[in-house]
Protein backbone atom coordinates (compact mmCIF):
# COMPACT_ATOMS: atom_id res chain seq x y z
CA UNK A 1 0.00 0.00 0.00
CA UNK A 2 1.62 3.35 -0.83
CA UNK A 3 2.83 5.11 1.71
CA UNK A 4 1.08 3.11 4.15
CA UNK A 5 4.65 2.24 6.09
CA UNK A 6 6.36 5.57 6.00
CA UNK A 7 3.20 7.02 6.78
CA UNK A 8 2.90 4.52 10.22
CA UNK A 9 6.46 5.43 11.41
CA UNK A 10 6.04 9.05 10.58
CA UNK A 11 2.94 8.97 13.09
CA UNK A 12 5.23 6.88 15.39
CA UNK A 13 7.28 9.14 15.73
CA UNK A 14 4.61 12.12 16.59
CA UNK A 15 1.99 10.08 18.42
CA UNK A 16 2.00 6.81 20.85
CA UNK A 17 0.50 4.31 18.16
CA UNK A 18 -0.46 1.34 18.41
CA UNK A 19 -0.81 -1.25 15.81
CA UNK A 20 -4.27 -2.99 16.24
CA UNK A 21 -5.35 -6.00 14.20
CA UNK A 22 -7.93 -8.43 14.44
CA UNK A 23 -6.72 -11.97 13.45
CA UNK A 24 -9.02 -14.66 11.66
CA UNK A 25 -9.86 -17.13 14.41
CA UNK A 26 -10.34 -19.68 11.81
CA UNK A 27 -6.36 -19.54 10.80
CA UNK A 28 -4.29 -19.91 14.53
CA UNK A 29 -0.83 -19.24 12.36
CA UNK A 30 -2.94 -15.60 11.61
CA UNK A 31 -1.36 -14.10 15.07
CA UNK A 32 2.18 -15.63 14.48
CA UNK A 33 2.17 -14.21 10.53
CA UNK A 34 1.25 -10.82 11.80
CA UNK A 35 3.77 -10.81 14.23
CA UNK A 36 6.37 -11.49 11.94
CA UNK A 37 4.96 -8.84 9.27
CA UNK A 38 4.94 -6.26 11.99
CA UNK A 39 9.22 -6.87 12.56
CA UNK A 40 9.78 -7.47 8.79
CA UNK A 41 8.40 -3.88 7.78
CA UNK A 42 8.30 -1.73 10.73
CA UNK A 43 11.22 -3.02 12.73
CA UNK A 44 10.79 -5.47 16.24
CA UNK A 45 10.52 -2.17 18.83
CA UNK A 46 6.89 -2.05 17.05
CA UNK A 47 6.39 -5.22 18.05
CA UNK A 48 5.63 -4.24 21.55
CA UNK A 49 3.06 -1.93 20.18
CA UNK A 50 1.26 -4.83 18.59
CA UNK A 51 -2.30 -5.39 19.69
CA UNK A 52 -4.22 -8.85 18.59
CA UNK A 53 -7.88 -8.82 19.56
CA UNK A 54 -10.93 -10.05 17.58
CA UNK A 55 -12.96 -7.03 18.84
CA UNK A 56 -11.57 -3.47 18.58
CA UNK A 57 -14.19 -1.92 20.29
CA UNK A 58 -12.53 -3.66 23.58
CA UNK A 59 -9.87 -0.91 22.86
CA UNK A 60 -9.41 2.78 24.09
CA UNK A 61 -7.92 5.10 22.02
CA UNK A 62 -8.78 8.65 20.35
CA UNK A 63 -8.09 7.39 16.93
CA UNK A 64 -8.32 4.13 15.32
CA UNK A 65 -7.84 3.99 11.65
CA UNK A 66 -9.28 0.94 9.91
CA UNK A 67 -10.21 0.06 6.35
CA UNK A 68 -13.56 -1.53 7.62
CA UNK A 69 -16.82 0.57 9.93
CA UNK A 70 -17.63 -2.42 11.13
CA UNK A 71 -18.02 -6.26 11.83
CA UNK A 72 -14.68 -6.13 14.26
CA UNK A 73 -15.92 -4.05 17.24
CA UNK A 74 -14.92 -1.08 15.05
CA UNK A 75 -18.74 0.30 15.82
CA UNK A 76 -18.29 0.14 19.66
CA UNK A 77 -14.61 1.96 19.53
CA UNK A 78 -15.12 5.04 21.74
CA UNK A 79 -12.59 7.31 19.81
CA UNK A 80 -12.59 8.44 16.38
CA UNK A 81 -13.02 6.37 13.69
CA UNK A 82 -10.63 7.24 10.72
CA UNK A 83 -12.21 4.92 7.93
CA UNK A 84 -9.08 4.52 5.39
CA UNK A 85 -10.65 4.10 1.56
CA UNK A 86 -13.72 5.82 2.17
CA UNK A 87 -14.01 9.05 0.01
CA UNK A 88 -12.95 11.32 2.66
CA UNK A 89 -9.58 9.57 3.89
CA UNK A 90 -9.04 7.54 0.53
CA UNK A 91 -5.14 7.21 0.90
CA UNK A 92 -2.18 7.72 3.26
CA UNK A 93 -1.94 11.15 2.20
CA UNK A 94 -5.07 12.08 3.21
CA UNK A 95 -4.73 10.85 6.25
CA UNK A 96 -1.76 12.41 6.80
CA UNK A 97 -3.12 15.65 6.03
CA UNK A 98 -5.63 15.25 8.64
CA UNK A 99 -2.99 14.82 11.43
CA UNK A 100 -1.10 17.63 10.20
Amino acid sequence: MNNAVNSFLELADRFDVHILSAPSVFNPLCYTEKRIWVENHLGFKFTYKLILATNKGLLKGDYLIDDYIAGRGQENFEGELIHFSSDKYPDWDSIMKYFQ
